[in-house]
């Protein structure tokens, strides 16, 4: 009896899309942060102001919209380095979880309050 191969596709392009999650994440930890400088930065990250996107929302839009840019671009550009390829899946969870947990660290008011 002959068994036939399975054939896997690689796993770059799934791993683009984690690791840029986690990228996502902690852009929108690290723009908490800044939002709580204040000045001219705070003013900036009020896109429902500024641009009229998220109506009433304040300084919360342009931190959702900017990490959203920030996942946009960091999963274009391993997904270009990264097609086809198979890589290391195990250190790619272990970055993403990391900077996923960083994020989500730097959104806790104990935190962010520190650079207050």
């Amino acid at each position: 009896m002959e068994t036939t191969p399975v054939q896997t596709k690689p796993n770059g392009p799934v791993a683009a899309n984690f690791v840029a999650t986690g990228i996502a994440c902690l852009v929108f930890g690290i723009f908490v942060v800044l939002n709580e400088f204040g000045g001219s930065i705070g003013d900036f990250l009020k896109f429902d102001a500024n641009f009229g996107l998220g109506s009433g929302v304040g300084g919360l839009s342009g931190k959702v919209i900017l990490a959203v840019i920030a996942y946009l671009i960091s999963w274009g550009a391993l997904y270009y380095v990264w097609r086809g390829k198979e890589v290391d899946f195990r250190r790619v969870l272990a970055a993403s979880l990391i900077l996923v947990g960083l994020g989500f660290l730097l959104t806790f008011p104990p935190v962010f309050l520190i650079f207050a």
